[in-house]
């Protein structure tokens, strides 16, 4: 009996090592089907589960090294995307005058905790603030701290596309639309430190279906052919409802654009009351001549994501 059960776990560990190899390499093998991408999401998890089970082939196999090779390219593969976040990001800090603090908050459009929203904004004290998810009643209900920041520019909408920037420092603003699907994106240029910077904050739509997913690829493709009509200094941040594990992610850094969570680990924000399976779908990027002080995640404000905080210099 006891025989038995070994012989099933092996087959289970088996199993599971073959799905954990096709999960970790379909998505970036074949980005283009939208089902597909979706599992990039995960790579933390798959090598988590890839280590345990090559743990589990160690005590349980007799013929060890073919189930070993299956997982050792599982772990390889997903340390690969993985292991780059965590490496040393040193710099040399200037003055905290030069520096400009960034933080982006996916509001939820059903959230209904404004006062975690508010000690979160009142915690980071940042210069600039990006706000999804932005309904006219979140509007209402932010309505001081959209006051604290005199330099605004607000796009709300009563589904989950509306999208603001709050300033400390002047600002020009405008709406602009790099899709097809009119989801609202905001282009600030700002002069910080003698120099001008051109923040651009984005939404677009989550890939729930082929037509939604082609939808989002074009708007941050589109965003990103737009690169020579920004300044040098350039910051991209939002929701981009996509991870950083996808191909279309990494296309998105060809336009001399690095991740700004480079040395500062993985820093997953979605969903915020799952860790088991967060990954990370906020992201702000920046041009490779801005020097990245800080970035963190914040604590649950009601959303369905984690606020993120980004400390720049340049």
């Amino acid at each position: 009996m006891k025989s038995q059960k070994f012989k099933c776990l092996r087959k289970l560990v088996w199993l599971c090592s073959i799905l954990l190899l096709a999960l970790s390499l379909l998505p970036n093998l074949i980005p283009e089907y939208w089902l597909i991408d979706i599992f990039s999401n995960f790579k933390l998890q798959y090598l988590a589960v890839s280590i345990f089970c090559f743990v589990m082939v160690i005590f349980l196999f007799q013929k060890k090294w073919p189930a070993m090779l299956v997982l050792l390219i599982s772990i390889g593969w997903n340390s690969y995307y993985i292991l780059p976040y965590y490496f040393s990001n040193k710099n040399e800090h200037k003055e905290a005058e030069h520096q400009l603090k960034i933080s982006s908050i996916n509001l939820l459009s059903s959230n209904a905790e404004v006062n975690l929203v508010e000690k979160y904004i009142q915690q980071e004290n940042p210069t600039v603030i990006i706000l999804m998810e932005l309904t006219p009643q979140w509007e209402i209900l932010l309505k001081d701290i959209i006051q604290n920041y005199p330099y605004h520019h607000l796009v709300p909408r009563e589904d989950n596309f509306g999208i603001a920037v709050l300033s400390k420092h002047p600002l020009k603003a405008k709406t602009a639309y790099f899709g097809i699907n009119q989801k609202p994106s905001i282009v600030s240029e700002l002069n910080f430190n003698a120099k001008k910077l051109t923040i651009v904050a984005t939404h677009p739509a989550a890939p729930v279906d082929e037509k939604a997913f082609e939808l989002r690829n074009l708007q941050m493709n589109n965003l990103m052919e737009s690169r020579l009509n920004f300044s040098d200094y350039l910051v991209v941040i939002g929701d981009f409802n996509n991870s950083s594990f996808s191909n279309h992610f990494q296309k998105l850094l060809e336009a001399n654009l690095k991740d700004s969570r480079l040395g500062f680990g993985l820093l997953p924000t979605w969903p915020a009351n799952f860790t088991p399976l967060q990954t990370t779908l906020d992201h702000c990027l920046v041009s490779k001549n801005i020097n990245v002080i800080d970035r963190t995640v914040g604590q649950n404000v009601g959303s369905d994501h984690l606020p993120i905080s980004v400390t720049i210099e340049f």
